[in-house]
């Protein structure tokens, strides 16, 4: 289907060329190229596929009056009833209605039909609302045996005509000043004139009668409990769920389906609305199952935002906003239904997620707009201005919101070989920076036409704006991808006209690597180092590239670029500010480095010294930092107990032999380090000393290094903790998180855990705060334990139920 998308880009493409016109985008959900009101154009695509109207050859003239006449055909079809036209041409009814008249036929046909009795009336030439005996007639003359059929309907006769349709006659309707009053009364008390705002003697436009026309199709006829579509057309209105796909492909090979999370349907329509991917709602099908319109549920609202990072519990924006998710809240993405859990390790700064909610304000569901198309997706491969976004083609004339790596952007953000993709669901551009430099080791089907690429063992979707580039280059060479937030080529250049900017973190295995990357795409390989060297990259941040098919190079971010101090409230580094999409990693000591957020810096400043990295984004702003233990939460709290362990011995020729013992700490815990989770009981033994501290069973923590011992992990660095006991239950704010005392208020770390003296045992609720809940709920006071004063970053870490 993709490959289909790339053929019609290009024809698009040669007619844009050729100096042919492009319709615009209401158009584009219409076979009417002059209907530019989208409702408008969704009413008369609706009743051109049942039949209903056939445009002016031309177009639908939505501006132009609708005759009488025109206005009979039109109650004909919508009645199902066409077929019987021609039998009704032979007959002369109204004197003005001759055998040469074009609609003759459906004239003759409306006034025999009769809605509220079984015969027809004999009539008496009134107006519309002339009264019949049997039953009323769908339409009447204007008296004299004329019917007038060339003059421009009204509101009022319009109305009526529906109304009646709808089973409604003249002694269904009270009486007013003018004969319409009570059909008007009756069409807006069913909701069929809702969406229109007319008086009675109001000439209509052919658009506002394809309006009413639609409407009459979602109203209930009189007495029955389904619409008019269902009720008398043998239509269908069902839950459809959401759209993922509004260019899918049918279980017979047809284009143009609708792929729902409950269906795939088949429709003839020209196409539907920008932005339906995403919507929920029901779906509109004709009496063969073809969908004809899609209803969208319009209680839900929604919001589009550029993602800076995303944790287990919530998203952060592009705007600095964090919006707490659930792990089971639904998640669209790639045509698929997953959950949050499934997606938030892959949405790195730049994704565009739009996240619905429903009338209650409750999050439903997260929707990800489609991959990118190549018509979407364009590289700068000349040096920008700075004022002129070099993309802007890209949206076709729409506004749209320019995001860079995820961050709200301007044109004098974008740099040589910077690349944009345009998501018309959202009407955003989202441009990227992502570099990737290393060996050419496939592609498919072949390097001529490449579908996909290889490289750093990974296959790569190539968008026709790389394929002229790709073909330049040789299977085996060294080059530097271009690619797009979702990770797609765009381009490709030598490594001498740009290197590859890949950061992440790595994971050692002997000598063999696995590198995840702050987009979110993982790079496994070899290296060519040694398994002593190896071991000191362990956990460590990154850059990645490849010189070997199945290596790859690693190499260490190292030295500070640090000065001045942290203001975390400002956001700024010595005075420069800090990208909003900015990365922030910790470690302690020898061990592994963790992601964190700014929710763990609890702290007001972090000095330069507690700064191990820092480096720039394009704009100058620190965009990647690294701290040395400043948050407190790589550590693993519970109960310490210092010890010592033999690991050999050793004698003199002789002498007696002696043992050789190490310091060991063994940690009891129902914790682990943040990024590592929790709800997992352990008792952790490690190799190393605490200095001058002893313990035995006491609250404390304690952080794992990367270096190995006797086979063990051994200690990066333990924190003792301070007591307080007597903490009463009204002393917790489970909404902030938060204990407050006499003298302080202290932050509940998100990790705390919970011991039961009196059961010796944990509360190992799933949610640590879920656990502190057990905790006040099984005690009046409880004693907490917290590493340092709160404005240093101190929180509480661990919370004691005392036996009684």
């Amino acid at each position: 289907m993709k490959r289909v998308k790339r053929l019609i880009a290009g024809l698009m493409t040669a007619a844009l060329l050729l100096g042919l016109a492009v319709l615009p985008a209401a158009a584009d959900t219409s076979a009417f190229p002059d209907i530019n009101d989208q409702q408008v154009a969704e009413a008369a695509e609706t009743l051109r596929l049942l039949g209903v109207v056939d445009g002016t050859g031309s177009g639908f003239n939505p501006g132009g009056n609708l005759s009488r006449a025109e206005f009979c055909k039109m109650a004909v079809e919508i009645m199902g009833r066409g077929d019987e036209e021609p039998a009704q041409r032979n007959r002369t009814i109204f004197l003005d209605v001759g055998p040469t008249y074009w609609a003759r036929g459906y004239i003759n046909l409306a006034s025999t039909i009769t809605v509220g009795g079984s015969t027809s009336g004999s009539g008496s030439g009134k107006e519309e609302g002339g009264t019949t005996t049997a039953g009323d007639r769908l339409v009447s003359g204007v008296g004299n045996g004329n019917f007038e059929p060339n003059r421009s309907v009204t509101f009022g006769e319009a109305v009526t005509i529906l109304c009646r349709i709808l089973g409604y006659g003249n002694s269904d309707v009270s009486t007013g000043y003018n004969w319409y009053d009570g059909y008007l009364a009756v069409g807006k008390s069913s909701g069929l004139t809702k969406d229109l705002n007319l008086s009675g003697g109001d000439v209509i436009s052919r658009g506002q009668a394809a309006v009413l026309f639609n409407s009459l199709l979602y109203t209930k006829p009189k007495g029955s409990g389904s619409v008019y579509l269902v009720a008398n057309l043998d239509g269908k209105l069902e839950d459809a769920g959401v759209v993922l796909d509004a260019d899918a492909t049918a279980s017979d090979g047809s284009a143009g389906a609708i792929k729902t999370t409950t269906e795939t349907y088949k429709t003839d329509r020209v196409g539907f609305p920008d932005g339906l991917e995403g919507r929920k709602g029901k779906a509109v099908l004709d009496k063969d199952g073809k969908l004809i319109a899609f209803q969208v549920d319009d209680t839900m609202t929604s919001r589009t935002v550029g993602v800076l990072s995303a944790t287990a519990t919530s998203i952060t924006t592009s705007g600095d906003e964090k919006l707490d998710v659930k792990l089971d809240t639904v998640a669209y993405k790639d045509g698929e239904t997953k959950t949050y859990k499934d997606v938030y390790l892959d949405m790195g700064a730049g994704t565009q997620v739009t996240l619905w909610y429903a009338a209650s304000g409750k999050l439903e569901y997260l929707f990800f707009g489609g991959v990118s198309d190549d018509r979407s997706a364009m590289v700068a491969k000349n040096k920008p201005n700075g004022t002129v976004n070099p993309f802007a083609a890209l949206a076709g004339g729409e506004s749209y919101t320019l995001y860079k790596n995820g961050v709200a952007a301007t044109p004098a953000d974008i740099r040589q070989y910077d690349v944009a993709t345009y998501d018309a669901a959202t009407h955003s551009m989202n441009v990227s920076d992502l570099r990737l430099t290393g060996m050419y080791e496939n592609a498919y089907p072949s390097p001529d036409t490449p579908l996909t690429i290889k490289m750093m063992g990974h296959e790569f979707t190539v968008l026709s704006s790389a394929t002229a580039d790709l073909t330049s280059f040789k299977v085996g060479q060294t080059i530097t991808l271009l690619l797009t937030s979702d990770l797609q080529v765009a381009g490709a250049v030598s490594t001498t006209a740009a290197r590859g900017n890949a950061v992440g973190v790595a994971q050692m295995s002997g000598t063999t690597a696995t590198v995840k990357l702050f987009n979110g795409l993982e790079v496994k390989g070899e290296t060519s180092m040694s398994e002593q060297s190896a071991q000191q990259i362990q956990g460590q941040l990154v850059n990645v590239s490849s010189y070997k098919v199945g290596q790859l190079s690693l190499s260490r971010l190292s030295g500070s670029g640090a000065t001045g101090t942290l203001d975390v409230a400002a956001r700024t580094l010595g005075g420069t500010a800090l990208a909003p999409n900015v990365k922030m990693y910790e470690k302690v000591g020898n061990g592994k480095a963790y992601e964190i957020t700014f929710d763990q810096l609890t702290c007001q400043s972090v000095a330069s010294g507690k700064i191990l990295y820092a480096d720039k984004d394009y704009a100058g702003r620190y965009s990647t930092l690294v701290f040395d233990d400043v948050t407190g939460d790589q550590y693993i709290y519970g109960f310490l107990t210092t010890g010592r362990k033999e690991t050999g011995s050793w004698s003199v020729e002789g002498q007696p032999s002696e043992t050789i013992y190490n310091a060991t700490v063994t940690v009891k815990s129902d914790g682990k380090t943040a990024s590592d989770g929790w709800a997992n009981p352990k008792s952790l033994e490690l190799w190393g000393s605490t200095g001058d501290h002893s313990f035995t069973d006491d609250p404390g923590g304690v952080a794992v290094s990367l270096d190995t011992f006797n086979g063990g992990s051994k200690v990066a660095g333990y924190v003792t903790l301070k007591e307080l006991g007597g903490v009463r239950r009204s002393d917790f704010d489970m909404d902030a998180k938060t204990i407050t005392t006499s003298d302080m208020v202290l932050p509940i770390s998100e990790h705390v855990v919970c011991w039961n003296e009196n059961t010796n045992d944990w509360f190992s609720a799933k949610d640590p705060m879920e656990a502190v809940n057990e905790a006040r709920a099984f005690a009046d006071t409880v004693t907490i334990y917290y590493d340092k004063a709160p404005e240093d970053g101190g929180k509480v870490r661990m919370i004691v139920v005392e036996k009684d």
